[in-house]
């Protein structure tokens, strides 16, 4: 069984932030083309926030980017690290039946560890 987790909307994050950063747009005015706060946009892409569908198409359109293109980086993300033992999953919504908290934050990798993670799986191909 996997020892690492992390959620797709963490992943999600890492991805979005990678694809703005490649297209040097700060985190505070792609929080804006999105029409989020920056704390709103910053509290999704590090994973502590779950994305909606309208917030990923928001996004690649912010990005000018297909919507086809950023399915096809998060899909491929997931690939490598299911294929490296990261267990991905969907973060519980406090309104669900299925929802708590102490797992799901606690099982969660976010942020700067899921991005260092998703770096090393990178430079192992």
């Amino acid at each position: 069984m996997s020892q690492e987790k992390t959620t797709f909307s963490a992943v999600l994050g890492v991805v979005l932030s990678g694809l703005r950063q490649e297209k040097n747009i700060e985190q505070g005015e792609f929080s804006q083309l999105m029409g989020l706060s920056q704390a709103s946009y910053s509290r999704l892409e590090s994973g502590k926030s779950t994305f909606s569908v309208d917030q990923m198409f928001m996004a690649a359109k912010a990005l000018d980017i297909e919507n086809i293109e950023l399915l096809d980086r998060l899909n491929n993300t997931i690939e490598n690290l299911v294929n490296n033992d990261v267990e991905v999953f969907a973060q519980a919504r406090k309104n669900s039946a299925s929802a708590d908290d102490s797992k799901v934050v606690g099982a969660a990798l976010l942020g700067a560890g899921l991005g260092a993670l998703l770096v090393g799986l990178a430079g192992r191909k």
